[in-house]
């Protein structure tokens, strides 16, 4: 195949858990040219591939979304002449069992949706430039996508007991947060948020604290250290979230059926031993 596309239609997570999947499609295809896309809504996220592999020649932004292709997508699809699409053009993949985090972690289920074969479900990307480290810092994402609704968001009251205590300790916090998301008391919010400038505030920090959303992929292709705070019942079909958390050797996620149920007294405990350990080995923190 001399040139190809490659991309998930999705959302700021599946867009970076397809990586596995695609380094194997590089290592099967080496002479391949890939154009590598998303759609327009979560393009903000596509600069963290740049300089990703010297076989990706190119980014394109999709203009549709659940309706993709639309007819302006069909048009460039039938003039670059592809000798594949990785998936299909059509409506996003959807997974072929509901009960598929039985049995495989989503990093290889994103690549079978894709129609490759993923070898690893750790995340590997190049470290951003422009990263700003600043010590005694944490980054806070405890709303997910759903919220107000969904079980994944933890509430306000949780996340300003929190956000106390880290202050309490001497640290500052940075807030990421999407649109029409209240800003938690004694954060710092950014008044000119995009995606890719959250994670690199995120990357600056000593750790992240968040919920089950894409910030937590981000964190695991840097070893970036993390607290998840995860919910099983996003997917009731399983008992735990444990292949559709991150692989990060210097991330603990905890679970409950509600993220906003998990214990405070283990939250606080986790926060504490990551202020503890003051040589971290993620490799953002490599001066």
């Amino acid at each position: 195949m001399n040139k190809v596309y490659f991309g998930i239609n999705g959302q700021f997570g599946d867009i970076i858990m397809q990586e596995p999947g695609l380094r194997a499609f590089i290592e099967d295809n080496p002479k391949t040219k890939i154009i590598l896309g998303c759609s327009k809504k979560y393009a903000e996220i596509l600069p963290l591939f740049e300089n990703y592999h010297k076989n990706i020649i190119g980014f394109k932004i999709w203009e549709g979304y659940d309706d993709w292709p639309t007819p302006k997508d069909s048009k460039y699809i039938k003039e670059q002449n592809f000798d594949a699409i990785y998936p299909p053009a059509g409506p996003m993949p959807k997974h072929t069992q509901k009960d598929w985090a039985n049995y495989r972690h989503t990093t290889y289920e994103s690549a079978l949706m894709l129609g490759v074969e993923a070898r690893t479900s750790d995340i590997k990307l190049n470290k951003p430039a422009g990263i700003n480290r600043k010590p005694k810092t944490v980054a806070l994402h405890l709303f997910s996508s759903k919220w107000p609704g969904g079980v994944r968001s933890v509430s306000v009251e949780r996340q300003k007991f929190i956000v106390s205590h880290l202050i309490n300790r001497g640290y500052k916090v940075y807030q990421l947060s999407g649109p029409g998301q209240p800003q938690i008391e004694g954060t710092i919010l950014d008044k000119n948020p995009n995606y890719f400038r959250s994670c690199k505030i995120m990357l600056g920090t000593d750790f992240l604290i968040s919920c089950d959303s894409g910030m937590p992929w981000v964190a695991s292709a840097y070893n970036h250290p993390m607290i998840g705070l995860y919910s099983s019942a996003y997917n009731a079909m399983v008992r735990t979230t444990k292949n559709w958390q991150p692989v990060n050797p210097n991330a603990v996620y905890l679970e409950s059926y509600s993220a906003n149920n998990i214990s405070m007294y283990t939250i606080i405990d986790e926060i504490n031993k990551k202020i503890k350990n003051e040589r971290f080995n993620g490799e953002t923190h490599i001066e």
